[in-house]
């Protein structure tokens, strides 16, 4: 394009910084924006932002930063996609301290949090065990908005799981069921994998097979979490039952069904058939 004389723009510039952020080409993305910028083309909030995406993709949280600061400087203003995408940057680092100031600053500037923003927020308080302080956020999205949508109540459901408040995440999933929202696969997966966790497969088992009921189709990762639990409890023949359901009908096990299937096989002192999995 450049070599037959024609000048791309900062929209062409953006468009293939935010491609090559996305393979993972970071150096080559950061190559090009510089280049943009030899040739007197001034990249824009969109620009910045992917080339921010894609060094917090890699966790270079300093790179994102410089980048960020950059963008001030340049007098491009930050827009609440440039914010967010730093917040859950931080927040994935477990940069908590970093995260709130960059919040606060967003927020000084007039700039309006969107769902993105406080789901980021809530999973990474969730993640340095500030449960109070996740469910406080959720409830301010509640009473101020924007109103929280399924993926952040995946999150808040993972995390109340995770910290050890089952009951409380039990008393949400059924909230979820009973306002009827549109619970997706993955509040499903969270929920059967958590029941599994603490003991309770019978009902992660019922839960597993009123699926279809709900229209929805469990993933390989359902199946998977279904085929640990009956592992964990020594139930081989329901292990290898819903693995040959997943060959004869779907969806395709994974490497981590079948290092599920090994571990289970060895856990239960069933070599044999630990070392055929493992030819596989």
């Amino acid at each position: 394009m450049m070599g037959r004389g024609i000048s791309p723009n900062v929209h062409t510039f953006s468009i293939l910084i935010d491609a090559m952020c996305k393979e993972g080409m970071v150096k080559k993305a950061h190559e090009l924006f510089d280049l943009m910028i030899e040739r007197g083309v001034e990249p824009n909030t969109i620009t910045y932002s992917a080339l921010m995406d894609g060094y917090c993709f890699q966790g270079r949280m300093d790179e994102a930063a410089k980048m960020f600061h950059s963008m001030v400087v340049r007098g491009c203003e930050p827009s609440v996609i440039s914010y967010t995408i730093l917040i859950n940057g931080y927040c994935k680092a477990k940069k908590l301290d970093e995260t709130m100031q960059i919040f606060e600053d967003m927020c000084s500037k007039g700039l309006t949090p969107n769902v993105i923003t406080y789901t980021s927020l809530i999973d990474g308080l969730f993640k340095v065990g500030r449960v109070a302080a996740a469910q406080e956020l959720f409830m301010e999205m509640q009473a101020r908005g924007p109103s929280p949508d399924i993926y952040t109540y995946n999150i808040l459901l993972d995390g109340l799981f995770t910290n050890g408040s089952y009951e409380e995440a039990m008393r949400l999933y059924e909230k979820v069921d009973n306002d009827g929202l549109e619970a997706d696969i993955v509040t499903y997966n969270i929920v059967i994998h958590h029941m599994c966790k603490s003991n309770n497969l019978d009902e992660a088992k019922k839960l597993f097979d009123s699926l279809s009921s709900k229209e929805l189709k469990p993933d390989t990762r359902t199946f998977s979490i279904m085929i640990q639990g009956f592992m964990k409890e020594g139930l081989l023949q329901e292990s290898e039952n819903l693995l040959t359901e997943m060959l004869d009908k779907g969806p395709t096990p994974d490497n981590v069904t079948y290092s599920i299937m090994i571990r289970g096989f060895f856990q239960n002192n069933e070599i044999d058939k630990q070392s055929n999995f493992s030819m596989i």
